[in-house]
Parts: structure tokens; C-alpha cells; sequence
């Protein structure tokens, strides 16, 4: 009972945070509390989360106390309310004080201020301001506490009560709090799911102000704290003004490659608006594509782009992971070695986006994935970027959420054909998950698993394609197709250019040139621009597009132990813990300023 009343007071203080700060901030107006019970709602698994957190040490504290009978035993939760309750109140303050300067939820950005001078830290408000400040921390955190201490007075027992408990009774009692401490896990985590508890678990509106009204401040905290890299600290390879003025040279138009030219020119659309479907398939590599050197697995693909696409074939994945590679397809920023774009939610509003450049230009967004959308802030970085319909697991029926990582592609694959979409002109993004380990399908071509699985979305993918021709959307649709990253099949490739050799085919009725082959290096950075430059709309991103005869030839890969640049003068690799070259490239200088410059835009975005 002292358990679950405490963790329910805990709790409650953070469901009211909500309502309060929605009221005090200058952000919301009256009407916005309409919207009160979805905010609530979207950030109670993370309430519940934080509240688990603290309420552990209380666990801990009761089991202590079937063995321990002292008089100070009593003090001991005391003093842990008084801190719980003192987390919560500076919390609260903080992030509703700085809130509507920051336009995001509380980080570890004061701490990182007070740390390195707390001077200046609160230099920014008057005397009185600063007073004030501390003086409704306080109270707030007073309160807190004398809330917990009531929960806490009307839950437990007495120590007479606790004295008569007998030998065969102190042990049943800690095995049930053992117990319900295993199960606390869930909670804490955020359920069972593969996706563990982010502040992104809370984003459920176009309105970022929303959002970030669901977001519990502390939690919010915690997880900044426990995902701080110190990114301007990382890749110091040289002088600042000489490694932007290599990046500048790299991205800036040269003379134009009469080689390139007559691979594109009759390249172009047909249509000023088609709809465009951009495939990203799980783990897809060259090495399954006979049309670029590997087995015959994904023929589907391989007969679009031999018949009826544009292949490029020195294209390359830019890291290791889907949550890197996601920011690079659809934001035009390349993957970071160390990290991942999609670790640092505020940021994700900064960042380039595809999506609203085209929603600038009339188009819906809408973005289909079986799996669990909260998974690495994926769905938060989509709202944040420009996304209105996400469909994601839990919008099929549970019967068919049959994979470990969710619905199986074919039933993904479906759903896209039946829904009915807007007469606006549309991107759709799909994002798909079989070919990915365990590689369990339902499909049984190849004997060997990796190359089925690979094989069974290769066969939904050529579905798909058939299924956009029999309903005429084929007609007026670019298709645009990738891996998100490097593959698992062949296992064990160990060559650091072939294991990032990935597929892009542009497809689709919109598309005149096609077939053809373009032999331009580069990664997936560059798709944005590409789709960009298509239409004839301003490009979001620093790449010009892979269609461009002066387009400087690069691509840029990574993973966390090295990265690298590959030229028309071939690959240079560099370690990146010891920042030794790991190959005799000739530009080294040039993948080492890349990854600096790279660093400093994402710490200062």
C-alpha cells in the first residue's frame, strides 16, 4: 500500500504539471486547454515512467524495513521525499522560467550553464527576477513534499504493526515487493515494445507547443543528461577556417562533367506535381542486384531498374542504422559517426526537411512504417519535420502484427494501396522492416534466411509497383527507391566501400529518360535535392542534386569506429577514435573537415 500510494502521488504531481504550465505560459491560449486531455494522455506513459523511477528507492526502503528495526529508519524516507520532491519543483520552475525563451522542454543546457559559471547564469534576469525565481522554487518544492508526506502518513503502517510481523511473514512480504520491483521495469522502460521511453513517446500533434506541453520536464532532463555528447568537442582535426573552406569548396557547383551530362539530360519529369513514394527498404544492398554485381535475391527490383528506372550504381549508405540513415534520406543531413540526428529531439525542428519544403509547394505528407513509430524519436522527428498522416503497428489489426518488428511489408505495402489519398499532389514515404533480423517471413523461395527475407520484400516491393499500375496512381508517380543502410547479406562483408553499396532507383509514369544508368558518386544525403531540383522548387539542403552535371562527385559513409570520403580518386578512410588514416586515400584532409563541420552544425542547430 506505501508503495503504490507514494508512486500515485508521485504521479499526480506530474499530471498536474501539465495544466499548469499550459496555464502560466504565454505560448498557450484559454482554448488550447481544449486540447488539455491529449496532452495529458500523450505524456502519461512518460509520467508513469518518471514516477517509477522514483518510487524504485521507495521499494527498496520497504524491503529495508521488514529487517530494520531502527529508529532512523523512519528519516531515511523523509529525506528521500524531501529530494524527490525538490527534483520535481526545480524542475517544474526551471523549465516553465525558461520555456518561453527556449521554445523546448528542460535540458541539461542550465546545468551545463551553472557548471561553467554560475554568474552568468543567472546574469540574464534583474536582482528581483532571480529572488523571485528561488523563492517560488521553494515553494513549490514545499509543496511537494507536504503532499508526499500526507500520501506517505496515510499509507503506512504503524511500527507496532510492523513489529508484530513474524519471521514467515517479513519473507513473504519481500518476495511480493521483489516481485513487483522485477515488474517495475516495465514501467520504467516504457513497455515491451522494442522502442524503450523518450520524450518523442509523447508527440502527437502538428503543434510542436502541444508536444511539448505532454513532455514531462524532468524526464526530459534525465534523458538530455544520460544523451549529452559534447559535439563540439568531437572530430578537432584542424584549423576552423580551413576545414570550412574545404566543406564550402566540396559543396559548391564545378565545372560541368561532360560524362554526367550525357547521362542526365533526358532525364525529367513529365508532370509538374506527380506524387512520389519514397521506399526505403530494410538493409537493402548492391550485393542482392544483379545489375550491380550481386545475386539474383531482389529480381523485382533489379528488373525496375534495368526496364523501366533510373539506377545509379555508385551510390552508398551513409551509416550503420536506420536512425541514421532516416535523417540523410529525408533531411539531406548526412549521418553522423558517433551519434545519431534523431538522439536530440530539439534540435529536430532546426534540421532540413523535405517534407515541408514540399508542403510549401501543396503537397501532403503522410509516412507508413509497421513497426513502433516511437521507436529512436522517430515519430517526434516526423512531426517535427512535416509529416501529417503517420501509420505505423498500431494502426493495423493486432492479428497482423505478426513480425518481431511489427506488420509484415505486404500488409504495409496494402494498406498504401487501399487508403484513399488527397487530390492534392503527395509524398509518401515508406519505411519497411522483414528484411531485417531476425529475418522471419512468410515466404520460403531461398533456402538460405537472410536472402529470403530479402527476397519476400523484394517480391512485396514488385506487388506494390504492379498494384500503382493496375490503380493508374502509376501514371502520375515518382518512385523513388533506397536501402537505409548497409546490408546483412552477404554477412561478415568486411570491405568498407562494398558493405555501404546500396541501391537507388528513381521509377515511376512521371519519369521520362528512363531506362538509363548514372554512374555519379554518391550517398544518401543527396536524395532530398535530387527530388527538389525534379520539381523545380528550392532546395532545403547544402547537396546539389545527383542530376546536376556540376555536382562535385562525393559520398560520404561512416560508422562508429571510422568514416570516410569516396571520390572520383577513390576511398579515404579514417579511424575514429585514434583519427589515423586506415587507407592511403588522398583525402583524408577532406573526410576529416567534413565530420568537423558536420559536428559543429548539428551542436549549434
Amino acid at each position: 500500500m506505501t508503495l503504490l500510494t507514494l508512486w500515485g502521488a508521485l504521479l499526480t504531481l506530474m499530471v498536474i504539471q501539465k495544466p499548469l504550465f499550459m496555464l502560466i505560459e504565454p505560448t498557450y491560449s484559454i482554448g488550447d486547454l481544449k486540447y488539455l486531455p491529449e496532452v495529458i494522455t500523450h505524456g502519461l506513459s512518460m509520467d508513469i515512467s518518471m514516477s517509477a523511477y522514483l518510487s524504485a528507492p521507495i521499494l527498496l526502503w520497504l524491503i529495508a524495513g521488514q529487517w530494520i528495526n531502527k529508529s532512523w529508519m523512519p528519516r531515511i524516507l523523509h529525506i528521500y521525499l524531501a529530494i524527490s520532491a525538490s527534483l520535481i519543483g526545480i524542475a517544474t520552475v526551471v523549465d516553465a522560467a525558461l520555456y518561453p525563451y527556449w521554445g523546448f522542454r528542460l535540458d541539461t543546457t542550465p546545468l551545463f550553464y551553472f557548471t561553467t559559471s554560475p554568474s552568468a547564469a543567472f546574469a540574464s534576469l534583474p536582482w528581483w527576477a532571480n529572488i523571485s525565481l528561488i523563492i517560488v522554487t521553494a515553494t513549490v518544492c514545499w509543496a511537494c513534499y507536504r503532499w508526499l508526506l500526507w500520501a506517505k502518513k496515510k499509507a503506512t503502517k504503524s511500527p507496532d504493526e510492523n513489529q508484530r510481523s513474524n519471521h514467515k511473514t517479513k519473507i513473504a512480504i519481500t518476495t511480493t515487493l521483489a516481485i513487483v520491483g522485477a515488474l517495475m521495469i516495465i514501467p520504467i522502460r516504457g513497455g515491451i515494445t522494442v522502442s524503450t521511453m523518450s520524450p518523442a513517446r509523447a508527440y502527437f500533434s502538428d503543434r510542436m507547443e502541444l508536444n511539448h506541453a505532454a513532455i514531462n520536464p524532468l524526464f526530459s532532463f534525465m534523458y538530455s543528461l544520460s544523451h549529452n555528447d559534447n559535439l563540439a568537442e568531437q572530430f578537432r582535426f584542424m584549423d576552423d577556417t580551413h576545414a570550412t573552406s574545404l566543406v564550402k569548396q566540396l559543396l559548391s557547383p564545378t565545372e560541368p562533367d561532360s560524362t554526367v551530362i550525357a547521362q542526365v539530360k533526358d532525364i525529367r519529369l513529365n508532370t509538374s506535381r506527380p506524387d512520389i513514394y519514397i521506399i526505403i527498404l530494410e538493409s537493402f544492398s548492391a550485393h542482392i542486384m544483379p545489375s550491380l554485381g550481386g545475386e539474383a535475391v531482389a529480381v523485382n527490383l533489379d528488373r525496375i531498374a534495368k526496364e523501366e528506372g533510373v539506377l545509379f550504381t555508385n551510390f552508398y549508405a551513409e551509416s550503420f542504422r536506420t536512425d541514421r540513415a532516416l535523417p540523410a534520406i529525408l533531411s539531406g543531413y548526412p549521418a553522423q559517426p558517433s551519434t545519431s540526428a534523431l538522439r536530440y529531439i530539439n534540435k529536430f525542428t532546426h534540421l532540413p526537411s523535405l517534407a515541408l519544403q514540399l508542403k510549401k509547394n501543396g503537397y501532403t505528407t503522410h509516412y507508413y512504417y509497421g513497426g513502433d513509430i516511437d521507436f529512436t524519436n522517430l515519430k517526434a522527428y516526423l512531426i517535427a519535420t512535416g509529416y501529417d498522416r503517420l501509420t505505423a503497428d498500431t494502426d493495423f489489426d493486432i492479428s497482423l502484427r505478426t513480425g518481431k518488428w511489427g506488420v509484415q511489408d505486404q500488409y504495409v505495402f496494402d494498406r498504401i494501396l487501399s487508403d484513399q489519398l488527397p487530390s492534392t499532389p503527395n509524398l509518401i514515404v515508406i519505411q519497411t522492416s522483414s528484411s531485417h533480423e531476425p529475418y522471419d517471413v512468410p515466404y520460403n523461395k531461398l533456402s538460405d534466411k537472410r536472402a529470403n527475407s530479402f527476397a519476400y520484400a523484394d517480391n512485396c516491393l514488385g506487388q506494390f509497383i504492379t498494384g500503382l499500375k493496375k490503380s493508374g496512381q502509376w501514371n502520375n508517380a515518382l518512385v523513388v527507391i533506397t536501402g537505409d543502410h548497409w546490408g546483412s547479406y552477404p554477412p561478415d562483408l568486411k570491405d568498407y566501400e562494398a558493405r555501404h553499396h546500396i541501391p537507388l532507383v528513381l521509377t515511376g509514369g512521371a519519369l521520362d529518360g528512363t531506362p538509363s544508368r548514372v554512374n555519379v558518386i554518391a550517398s544518401q544525403s543527396a536524395i532530398a535535392s535530387t527530388i527538389t531540383t525534379l520539381l523545380g522548387i528550392a532546395n532545403p539542403t547544402p547537396q546539389l542534386s545527383l542530376l546536376d552535371p556540376q555536382r562535385r562527385q562525393f559520398a560520404w559513409i561512416c560508422e562508429p569506429d571510422w568514416l570516410g570520403m569516396k571520390t572520383p580518386r577513390g576511398l579515404s578512410i579514417v579511424d575514429a577514435n585514434t583519427h589515423n588514416p586506415l587507407s592511403d586515400g588522398p583525402d583524408i584532409d577532406l573526410a576529416k573537415a567534413f565530420v568537423q563541420k558536420l559536428y559543429d552544425d548539428l551542436d549549434r542547430r
